[in-house]
C-alpha cells in the first residue's frame, strides 16, 4: 500500500464522528461509527475495497450473534475480524425480537474492526480490541479462571486461532470444542495468555503433520 494511502486511512476523524460508550470494567470506550467508517473508505479508496461475510453463526451459551467479515482493499490486501451482537429479547416472552437487527449490527462491527487493521481509528485502540460483554447472562454458568481474564486475546490472535484450525482442516465447531476442554472458555473469551498456549498447540500440531 502507498505511504499517502495508508496516512489518508489512518488520518485522525473529526472529534464530533468519534463516539464514546462504556466498556467492560467501566471503561470509556472511543469508537467510530459505521457510516464513518464507510465514508472514509470511499474517500481514500473510490471503488477500490469490498467487505464479504465469510461466517456466522449464534453461540449458544450466550445467544450472541458472532459474524466473521473479510475486507479487501486495493485488490490485494485482506483482513478478517469478528463483529458480535447481542439480539434485543422481549422481557415478557424471552422471544428474540430482531434477529435481523443483531446481524447487522455484528457485520457493521466485522466491518470496522476490518477496517482498523488497516488503519482506519486505530488510533482510538488500544492492541486489545476484542471487549468483553459488560454483563454475564442470568442462566451462564461461572467457568474456572485459567489466566488474566482482565485481558482479552486481540484480534490477531482470534485470527490466527480460527486461521491455523483451518490449517489444520479443522471445524469451527472442533476448535472450539478444542478451546472449551483446555481453557473451559469459548475463543473470544480467552485471555491474551490462554490465546498464546492455544496458538502453541496448534502450530505444534501443525509442525507435526508436516513432519510425519
Amino acid at each position: 500500500m502507498e505511504k499517502s494511502i495508508r496516512k489518508a486511512l489512518e488520518a485522525r476523524f473529526p472529534d464530533e464522528a468519534v463516539k464514546s460508550r462504556r466498556g467492560s470494567f467501566g471503561k470509556q470506550l472511543s469508537y467510530i461509527e459505521g457510516a464513518a467508517v464507510v465514508s472514509r473508505l470511499n474517500d481514500v479508496l473510490d471503488s477500490e475495497w469490498s467487505f464479504t461475510i465469510v461466517e456466522n453463526r449464534v453461540l449458544d451459551n450466550t445467544n450472541e450473534v458472532l459474524v466473521l467479515g473479510r475486507l479487501t482493499v486495493l485488490g490485494q490486501i485482506t483482513k478478517e475480524a469478528f463483529g458480535k451482537s447481542s439480539p434485543a429479547i422481549s422481557r415478557e416472552t424471552g422471544e428474540v425480537l430482531s434477529a435481523g437487527d443483531a446481524y447487522k449490527s455484528a457485520a457493521t462491527d466485522s466491518l470496522k474492526k476490518c477496517a482498523s487493521l488497516v488503519g482506519l481509528g486505530l488510533y482510538l485502540h488500544s492492541d486489545d480490541i476484542t471487549d468483553a460483554p459488560d454483563e454475564k447472562p442470568a442462566d451462564e454458568k461461572p467457568v474456572k479462571p485459567t489466566g488474566d481474564r482482565r485481558e482479552r486475546l486481540t484480534q490477531k490472535q482470534l485470527s490466527a486461532i480460527w486461521s491455523m484450525g483451518r490449517g489444520l482442516k479443522l471445524s469451527a465447531d472442533a476448535v472450539r470444542k478444542r478451546s472449551v476442554e483446555m481453557f473451559n472458555v469459548q475463543p473470544e473469551q480467552l485471555s491474551k495468555s490462554d490465546a498464546s498456549a492455544f496458538i502453541s498447540k496448534l502450530g505444534a500440531e501443525m509442525d507435526g503433520r508436516r513432519a510425519a
